[in-house]
């Protein structure tokens, strides 16, 4: 099983992370963005951008489910700024909430690499990427592979 999932993440972090734009034509060319290119070249402080997709794979393939914390500058003078970092969570750390109006929240536990210093955090859906495999329960939680398996074999 690690053999397999650290194979299928190593070749999928070789692919290289781009900022495409579509032109009037439907057709996909490669851009630059003083804003977000730096973020793809660099996602976070630790992490090289090959081994934050390896991680993002690897989070999915054995979980079901990536969460990817978004950190934010102020450039601009925005109010919540441009992504600076972006961190991958934990997903055993990582809860989806659904508030009684259908709006959704993640309520994140301490993680000192990704810079969430409480115990307990709940920050609303715009403040994460969640990438998700099959899910066959429910929209917010994803199913890894060898979940699937162990199901049909259970059940079989």
């Amino acid at each position: 099983m690690f053999s397999c999932i650290t194979l299928i993440a190593a070749d999928i972090a070789k692919l290289k992370l781009r900022l495409v734009l579509q032109d009037a034509n439907g057709i996909w060319t490669e851009a630059q963005s003083p804003a977000f290119s730096p973020v793809l070249r660099k996602p976070n402080r630790y992490q090289t951008a090959p081994k934050f997709v390896e991680q993002w794979i690897v989070s999915k393939l054995i979980h079901g489910n990536t969460y990817v914390l978004k950190q934010y500058d102020n450039r601009g003078g925005q109010e919540q700024g441009v992504v600076s970092s972006m961190y991958i969570l934990d997903p055993t750390r990582v809860t989806p909430l659904v508030a009684e109006d259908g709006s959704v929240y993640y309520e994140l536990k301490r993680d000192d690499l990704a810079a969430v210093p409480q115990e307990r955090l709940v920050v609303p859906a715009s403040e994460i990427i969640h990438d998700t495999m099959v899910a066959l329960f429910h929209p917010l939680m994803g199913v890894s592979p060898l979940y699937a398996c162990g199901v049909a074999a259970t059940q079989g």
